[in-house]
């Protein structure tokens, strides 16, 4: 399976920023106008990051993949679709969640963007050092969106308790300043993922499944002291976004994620006057989340569009 090989870039500063999609064929220079956007919010800052963006293709042929496992992935909506009304939009809402969070179903894809995701975070603290910043000097911040926020949350959960990747809070001394999750799926795959069972493939390898509850990763520093990989944990959605946990305004208990250590933020988000169909349409355009929206009103689900709405917060959170 192909990958791409980890970005590398002259840190400016002692500072960089991963930023990690969702779903999508995502090919580099499509985040552009959002890396635009971020530099442009932190223009003002007196140190600037080197931002990095994770691309992956491991599930870019995911549409293609769906049609190989009818039976895993009509459990997987079904699942969805029990928990909500029993109306068209609730129909909607369950697939649009279920195209999102499906290619939890690709074993191989998965593994292999947790690999990527480490190779990646590997190199970031490697142009650190090269820049002649070494830990825990160097100020890491992780930015996730829709599906990458699942692939974050794994990524450092395995990191933390490994004792080879050289991303251990404790043992290595790596923590992020931030890693802040926009529109989270992570508790509707937790939910979902225990609901289907063995059609997840090894489920008990991943984190957000197999806790006890949810929660971020730390290690132990030998004395019993729990050292924490994010020093500061922010959860953002919207609350007419059915990925981020909101079925039109009402908090799903099943689906928003709701970490111990996090700060949240419920974007209040609005409709204008739009029939079922135009919001069939909005959602599917979520999925290529590096497009702009064709329709209007705006994509609840639109990373650009949460990092607009929280552009002073992404100043403060990442003056460190």
């Amino acid at each position: 399976m192909a990958t791409l090989p980890p970005q590398s870039q002259k840190w400016p500063a002692d500072r960089a920023l991963l930023l990690v999609h969702g779903v999508g064929n995502a090919r580099p220079g499509d985040y552009t106008p959002l890396v635009a956007q971020i530099t442009n919010i932190l223009a003002k800052q007196q140190k600037q990051y080197a931002i990095y963006v994770f691309y992956y293709d491991q599930v870019n042929n995911w549409f293609e993949d769906k049609g190989n496992a009818p039976l895993a992935v009509a459990s997987l909506v079904n699942a969805i679709r029990s928990k909500l009304d029993a109306t068209s939009l609730g129909n909607i809402v369950a697939d649009f969640a279920g195209d999102v969070i499906w290619p939890i179903l690709l074993l191989d894809a998965r593994d292999a963007v947790r690999t990527a995701l480490l190779r990646q975070l590997q190199q970031i603290i490697l142009d650190g050092k090269q820049a002649g910043i070494r830990q825990p000097a160097q100020h890491l911040s992780i930015i996730s969106h829709s599906l990458g926020c699942f692939h974050t949350f794994e990524a450092l959960h395995a990191a933390a308790k490994s004792t080879s990747q050289g991303l251990a809070p404790a043992t290595d001394g790596v923590q992020f300043d931030n890693v802040i999750f926009m529109a989270s799926p992570v508790q509707v795959i937790r939910t979902v993922a225990r609901m289907i069972g063995p059609f997840v493939p090894r489920a008990s390898d991943l984190a957000s499944v197999s806790l006890p509850q949810l929660e971020m990763p730390g290690e132990d520093d030998g004395t019993g002291t729990i050292i924490p990989s994010a020093k500061q944990t922010i959860s953002v959605t919207g609350n007419l976004d059915p990925v981020g946990g909101y079925f039109f305004r009402k908090q799903l208990d099943w689906g928003y994620m709701n970490l111990p250590s996090q700060k949240s933020f419920i974007d209040k988000q609005e409709w204008l006057d739009i029939h079922e169909a135009d919001l069939a349409n909005i959602l599917q355009i979520a999925l290529r989340e590096h497009d702009a929206p064709s329709i209007m009103p705006e994509n609840p689900h639109d990373w650009s569009a949460y990092v607009g709405r929280h552009a002073g917060d992404l100043q403060q959170w990442l003056n460190v």
